[in-house]
């Protein structure tokens, strides 16, 4: 196991792309224990080979087609028109526009790369702080790690063996929660900056804001709606919001054309291929995890610092943050899932709230150094220095680290609207 870690370590040290350092990892440590090479390739196809993870391509078309239909241009208008006018403006816009584009979308790259290039743009214009313009805009794409339709929340589901429409369920009521947090944290950090207020609009500008984007709001009740009902599973959902999304901005926006559709098939073709072999490599080194019993040991490990089970998930948070700051949150949740269950299953933890943590806390990966993608996207577009931007965060992910909290000591805020709605 110190040559799989090892060598694991080495190669992502100097740059080997994460998927190709899982997998020759783990094909190095098969060939040196004398294991046959064909495992590999079965446990790499059998990996992917799951009618679960069809529900990632198709989230993915959902999101790009709705950034290149100019949806976000729309969400943000409808956004601004409803609560720029509390104090500090255009950061409660960013919580609320990311709330609804997290619905649509479900990946926080889309949301930084699309909504928050619009939020930034505005907020420089306003002569808002770059700090705070930042801090908002990064910590809010969190919403999409745990608002669904999340891919995290798919990718866990499918590695945990656990429904995807509850976990989808479960994130709503902590997402919700986080956004009612952060609204919070900027009143506050506005109030004692004296940030000023924006012009209040009339009830006239936010209906014709709300009937230029109500086709787009529609996107989220065709997903959770569809799931929720029983109409159709986390997978048929997501056919149906790619096929809504082609529809939306084909016919009813008019902004996609065949060479638009095209680079869009050509980008989510791209995207879901480097998810799937990140997957199949995971896969891979799950399964000698497992084959070393290191699941098992870890899990025995960990019950010597735990004896209650929020003691135990205060541990996995701090070990799911650090892992966070140096992996890409996928990976995170490959990797570590496997080896976590054990210890979540002996002490009696729902594995639906303990997934819902999992997501949340390693979305935090997401603003810290020294990886930290979302962050590095948002000040890159900000003109802002990376450290400078981490620091800007910091008074937003409180709320965060809030409803983690709260998940930990009242399970129900996950469990209660899926246990209501699923039985």
């Amino acid at each position: 196991m110190l040559l799989l870690f090892s060598s694991l370590i080495i190669l992502m040290l100097i740059g080997t792309p994460v998927f190709a350092a899982i997998g020759a990892a783990s094909l190095l440590y098969m060939f040196v224990n004398g294991l046959n090479p064909l495992v590999a390739v079965q446990r790499m196809v059998a990996g992917v080979d799951s009618f679960t993870l069809l529900a990632v391509p198709f989230f993915i078309l959902a999101g790009m087609l709705m950034n290149a239909s100019n949806v976000t241009d729309r969400l943000f208008n409808f956004a601004n028109s409803m609560v720029a006018h509390w104090r500090g403006g255009l950061g409660h816009v960013n919580v609320y526009g990311s709330l609804i584009f997290s619905m649509m979308s479900g990946s926080a790259m889309a949301d930084a790369a699309g909504l928050g290039a619009i939020q930034l743009r505005a907020m420089r214009e306003r002569g808002y702080d770059t700090g705070f313009a930042v801090g908002t805009t990064a910590v809010t794409t969190i919403l999409a790690g745990i608002i669904p339709p999340s891919l995290a929340l798919v990718v866990y589901g499918f590695v945990a063996n656990v429904s995807v429409g509850r976990l989808f369920l479960a994130g709503i009521v902590p997402g919700l929660l986080c956004a009612l947090f952060m609204h919070i944290a900027i009143f506050i950090y506005a109030g004692m900056r004296g940030m000023p207020t924006e012009p209040r609009q009339g009830w006239g500008e936010r209906g014709r804001a709300f009937l230029h984007g109500v086709p787009a709001l529609l996107m989220p009740v065709i997903i959770i709606g569809s799931i929720s009902l029983g109409i159709a599973t986390p997978t048929e959902a997501a056919a149906l919001a790619s096929a809504y999304a082609l529809l939306l901005g084909a016919v009813f926006y008019r902004t996609l054309d065949l060479r638009g559709i095209g680079k869009v098939f050509v980008e989510t073709f791209e995207l879901t291929a480097t998810i799937m072999i990140m997957i199949a490599a995971s896969m891979l080194f799950g399964w000698i995890l497992v084959y070393e019993n290191v699941a098992r040991d870890f899990a025995q490990l960990l019950i010597g610092f735990a004896s209650e089970p929020w003691q135990l998930m205060a541990v996995l948070v701090i070990l799911l943050l650090i892992c966070g700051m140096f992996l890409d949150n996928l990976v995170v949740i490959l990797i570590t899932t496997p080896i976590l269950m054990p210890a979540v299953t002996q002490f009696g933890i729902d594995p639906v709230q303990f997934g819902i943590i999992m997501v949340l806390t390693v979305m935090i990966g997401l603003m810290t150094p020294p990886i930290g993608m979302v962050l590095f996207v948002v000040t890159r577009l900000a003109g802002m220095p990376y450290l400078k931007g981490f620091i800007a965060c910091i008074p937003f992910l409180i709320p965060v680290l809030a409803v983690i909290l709260l998940l930990i000591l009242v399970p129900d805020v996950a469990l209660a609207l899926p246990r209501w709605l699923m039985g």
